[in-house]
C-alpha cells in the first residue's frame, strides 16, 4: 500500500483525503516560482497545500490558499497547522470565484495548478472532476476574470498547464487585457514532447524567452531538476 503522506525536508504533506495527490509537476511549480518581494501570495486550488508550503519555505509573504473541496480543505488546513509557517498560511474553503468577489487584497504573486481536462471521460467521483476537469464550474474564461480581479498592479501569476491548454489559457488572458508568456517548458526527457508549461501572467507586457527543464535524462533525474528540488526532496 502506498504511503498516505509525502515527507519533505522541512514539512510533511498528508494526502489521503485529497483527489489531487503530490505530483512532480506541482513540486516543480512550487520550487521554481520566485518573487521574493511578494507580500501577499495566493494559491488557487490548493489541493494538499503542497505549493503553498513550498513557497512558505522559501518566501516571506503571507500566503492565502483557496480550496473548494471540503475534505481536501480540511487536510490542507492540517498540513498547514503542522508546518513551521502556520502563522503565515491561511486556508479558505470556497470556490475561487466566490472568494474573488469579496477579496479585499490584491496579490503580488498568484500560483495555480488548476483543473485542465476538457475532453477526456469524467470520473464517477465528483471530487475528482472538481480537481481535474476544466468544465462548467471551473473554466478558463472564468479563471482569467478572477486573475484580472485579484492580481496587483505589479503582481505576477504562474499557472501550470499542459501545452494545448496553456495556449488556450493565454488566448483567454489576452481577452481580459492580461499579458502572458510561457515561462518554463517542462519535458520528461530531452527531445520528448512538452509535458507541462508554466505560464507567467502580468499586467505589463513581457518579452522573455522561455526556459526549458528536463526532468530526467534516461533513468536519472537531471542536474537541473536535482538543483531545483534539493531543498525539498529528502533523497537530495
Amino acid at each position: 500500500m502506498a504511503n498516505t503522506y509525502f515527507q519533505f525536508k522541512q514539512f510533511t504533506v498528508h494526502q489521503e483525503h485529497c483527489a489531487m495527490k503530490v505530483s512532480t509537476e506541482a513540486c516543480i511549480l512550487g520550487a521554481w516560482v520566485s518573487k521574493h518581494s511578494a507580500k501577499h501570495i495566493l494559491d488557487i486550488g490548493a489541493g494538499t497545500g503542497l505549493v503553498s508550503l513550498m513557497l512558505a519555505q522559501r518566501l516571506g509573504g503571507q500566503i492565502d490558499a483557496v480550496e473548494i473541496d471540503t475534505d481536501a480543505a480540511r487536510q490542507t488546513a492540517e498540513n498547514f497547522a503542522a508546518s513551521p509557517w502556520d502563522d503565515r498560511l491561511s486556508l479558505f474553503q470556497e470556490d475561487v470565484f466566490t472568494y474573488a468577489a469579496v477579496a479585499t487584497v490584491s496579490y503580488d504573486l498568484i500560483v495555480s495548478n488548476p483543473p485542465f481536462f476538457t475532453s477526456s471521460l469524467k470520473s464517477p467521483e465528483r471530487r475528482n472532476n472538481l480537481a481535474k476537469h476544466d468544465t462548467g464550474q471551473f473554466s478558463k474564461v472564468k479563471f482569467v476574470q478572477c486573475l484580472a480581479s485579484l492580481l496587483s498592479e505589479d503582481g505576477e501569476g504562474y499557472v501550470l498547464y499542459p501545452e494545448k491548454e496553456a495556449k488556450e489559457f493565454q488566448k483567454e488572458l489576452r481577452a481580459v487585457g492580461l499579458y502572458s508568456y510561457p515561462a518554463l517548458i517542462i519535458r520528461n526527457q530531452p527531445n520528448k514532447e512538452v509535458f507541462r508549461v508554466i505560464v507567467c501572467i502580468s499586467r505589463q507586457e513581457i518579452i522573455v524567452s522561455p526556459r526549458e527543464l528536463y526532468i530526467r535524462s534516461g533513468q536519472e533525474h537531471t542536474t537541473e531538476f536535482i538543483d531545483l528540488l534539493k531543498d525539498y526532496y529528502l533523497k537530495y
